[in-house]
């Protein structure tokens, strides 16, 4: 049982792997631009980045070699036979359980562990390739949008640009700058500031506060130079889904106090309109009772119908829980399988897997569903977060009671 289970999550493991690879990791490259670093860079970074949905391929596999397994022993009725020869199903099941067992075990190491060591490395490494990159990429006929700028251009040839439009804003003012050609070169390759030289621009700047008012020159020639230098950061800060469970558990701990004291001065505004009310009608005078409503319902709407949720205490949270989720899942999705044992289904294998296929999904639509509400809720995302595994669970619990009725 162990040898066959082990030869179809090797199989279901490299099928889900080429999966996420497909959609993860090559768009990842992509998105970043790093098309014109060497090939051996391209394989580091795109290792280093791994981690990332390997935390999802152990669980699929998992769920996908026991639903082989037990269809391929239905089909054959290999399982009929065990049952006629005495030997319980628990004995089939056994080493399905503890592989999962296993592979949870190797799921959390990896979320806990690899993940957050691999993210950092990665980011150090992005860091200085993109300070490395000796031009910033721009193709004939786009549009290319970097923080706050958005350079639109036409033919290209080397380092000249025709047909510039050149938006930017800054501290309410909106810059529009025109010129039929210009040269964009680098000129601080390690803070990543370029210097773009236009011939006969035409600049005209606005004042976002007042749209009447408007600024505009012409020049023979003009100098900008853009800062990306911030970007960096942007494009290679720690997220918590990549933190370890330790960082976690501080970075929820750090934001305890300041939740704590929204939440105190959300019901500290709900007491003074209570209060507000409340001396207005002990005075009796009806304009102060008419007064005083009108300033308690605007208060109690500028409160809002319920606590506070700080963005960040929510999120670490959730990835905290997901960890664990994602880890628990090898064994909760391996149980789900279990009643297959039961049925006898033509094309064990492939029956098998397709109904692995139909968990896998559901699976996923209900974990990207529950991360989504967290934001919704004013409690702990705890059991929200968890209950893909509780319904996956609940699902195994009522198939086995069900088979073992029918049985």
């Amino acid at each position: 049982m162990l040898k066959e289970a082990l030869q179809d999550f090797a199989a279901a493991f490299a099928f889900f792997f080429c999966i996420f690879f497909i959609n993860s990791i090559l768009l990842l490259v992509q998105r970043i631009l790093l098309r014109n670093i060497d090939f051996f860079t391209m394989l580091e970074m795109v290792a280093l980045s791994m981690p990332q949905f390997l935390i999802y391929t152990f669980p699929f596999a998992s769920l996908a070699s026991s639903s082989m397994v037990l269809g391929d022993l239905g089909s054959s009725n290999e399982l009929l036979a065990l049952r006629s020869s005495g030997i319980a199903l628990s004995h089939v099941h056994r080493p399905l359980i503890w592989m999962s067992i296993v592979l949870s075990a190797v799921t959390f190491f990896f979320a806990d562990a690899v993940l957050p060591w691999s993210s950092v490395i990665y980011e150090e490494r992005l860091s200085v390739l993109m300070q490395e990159m000796p031009t910033f990429e721009i193709e004939p006929n786009s549009v290319n949008t970097v923080g706050n700028i958005v350079l639109s251009n036409g033919d290209t040839e080397g380092g000249t640009i025709h047909d510039i439009i050149l938006l930017s804003s800054d501290d309410g003012e909106s810059r529009t700058v025109t010129s039929p050609s210009g040269t964009l070169s680098l000129i601080d390759s390690w803070n990543y500031i370029y210097s773009l030289s236009l011939e006969d621009p035409d600049i005209l700047i606005t004042d976002d506060s007042d749209p009447g008012s408007y600024g505009l020159a012409r020049a023979e020639s003009a100098v900008f130079f853009l800062d990306f230098s911030e970007q960096i950061p942007s494009l290679t800060s720690t997220a918590p889904v990549n933190l370890s469970s330790r960082d976690l558990i501080k970075g929820i701990q750090d934001r305890a106090q300041g939740e704590a004291d929204d939440r105190a001065r959300w019901h500290e505004r709900g007491e003074d309109a209570f209060l507000m009310l409340s001396d207005a009608l002990k005075s009796g005078s009806r304009a102060a009772i008419t007064e005083a409503s009108k300033n308690a319902e605007d208060e109690l709407l500028r409160r809002g119908d319920a606590p506070p949720r700080n963005f960040y205490s929510q999120y670490y949270k959730a990835e905290l829980t997901k960890k664990f989720v994602l880890s628990a899942a090898c064994f909760c999705l391996t149980l789900v399988t279990l009643p297959l044992s039961m049925l006898r289904v033509k094309h064990g294998k492939l029956t098998g897997f397709a109904i692995s296929l139909l968990i896998a999904v559901a699976y996923w639509y209900m974990l990207f569903a529950v991360q989504l509400g967290i934001f919704s809720i004013s409690s702990s995302p705890y059991w929200l977060i968890a209950l893909p595994d509780l319904a996956v669970l609940a699902a195994a619990l009522l198939l086995g009671l069900r088979f073992r009725k029918a049985r």
